[in-house]
């Protein structure tokens, strides 16, 4: 009886999770797994949780943001005092609009995509959660994730350069559909 040569090749791996790609996981979960693709479909608890996207969307931003400014703050001890100064008490928008110049001599341009549905993402995010209880439909959970997406990867290129982004082995394993930009995406009426 001739013998038989078994050739079996496993390959093991794992993705290493953090605050971004754990954030960005769970909404991608809802986007995807959750929310119906239509309105005419949806149901009473849809509407929260796509406010929870939109929420986590701007959240992704804000963690992307931050994460690049303590990799450059750390590494360059007593460079950015202002920055280092203000960390923990300044606002996003104002660290947005002031931080990228202190750091690499140029400002985000905030009327361009991405970093435009970055601004109206935020002034969004705020209305959501401060204030005024604004809704958010399903078209806007899924423009908010592809936005915040694209915003990220252009804020850690900007601060980080070229290989600043370091999530692109999660954006594959949990790909995500291009969307229409936030800035363009019809918002609906706010909660009375």
């Amino acid at each position: 009886m001739a013998a038989t040569v078994i050739i079996h090749t496993t390959t093991t791996g794992w993705l290493n999770l953090d605050a971004w790609s754990e954030t960005y996981i769970a909404a991608h979960w809802l986007v995807t797994n959750e929310l119906p693709a239509h309105e005419y479909q949806s149901e009473t608890h849809h509407g929260p949780l796509s406010q929870m996207v939109l929420i986590a969307a701007h959240q992704l931003i804000e963690i992307m943001f931050f994460q690049c400014v303590r990799v450059i703050t750390d590494g360059n001890p007593k460079q950015f005092t202002k920055i280092e100064n203000k960390y923990q008490n300044t606002s996003f928008k104002k660290a947005l609009e002031e931080w990228p110049e202190i750091i690499t001599g140029t400002k985000f341009d905030l009327t361009q995509e991405p970093l435009k549905s970055a601004d109206h993402l935020r002034a969004r995010r705020n209305a959501t959660v401060h204030k005024r209880s604004a809704l958010t439909s399903l078209e806007m959970a899924r423009s908010a994730l592809f936005s915040a997406v694209e915003a990220s990867k252009a804020i850690s290129e900007h601060l980080l350069g070229e290989a600043g982004f370091k999530y692109n082995s999660v954006l594959y394993k949990y790909p995500l559909k291009q969307e229409q930009w936030f800035s363009q995406v019809k918002l609906i009426n706010e909660a009375t």
